[in-house]
């Protein structure tokens, strides 16, 4: 019985450390989301690219513009960009912000990339 124990607990070991994560070969990518409404129109762009697979640490590239619109006129755009680390939780499969501590969840199946509660949808 003991011998069926030990190699059965050596199965599990091999299969789970050969097992690929499909969320972290999911996330390098472009995410995208729009929104338009009253007020303007708002273009939101994600770039997730992998900086130290050693470390599972990723770089993430923000990339924003607004179209405001002010009394029925359009106002000239604000733009925006910010860089950020983040590491990779392999128990959880996210993504960590090293900075704000804002986690980044993925939903392969779907192409999505959730901030927080915001939604990406992925491009390539």
């Amino acid at each position: 019985m003991k011998h069926i124990t030990c190699i059965l607990i050596v199965l599990v070991t091999m299969f789970s450390c050969n097992y690929p994560d499909k969320v972290k070969s999911f996330i390098p990518g472009t995410y995208i989301r729009f929104g338009h409404h009253e007020y303007g129109t708002e273009y939101d762009t994600l770039n997730v690219a992998l900086q130290n697979e050693a470390s599972n640490e990723y770089r993430v590239t923000r990339n924003w513009k607004y179209e405001r619109v002010l009394d029925g006129v359009n106002v000239e755009p604000e733009y925006k960009r910010h860089v950020t680390t983040c590491i990779y939780d392999l128990r959880e499969k996210l993504l960590r912000e090293s900075e704000t501590g804002l986690t980044y969840s993925f939903d392969p199946k779907h192409d999505i990339l959730f901030a927080g509660s915001t939604e990406y949808k992925k491009i390539k």
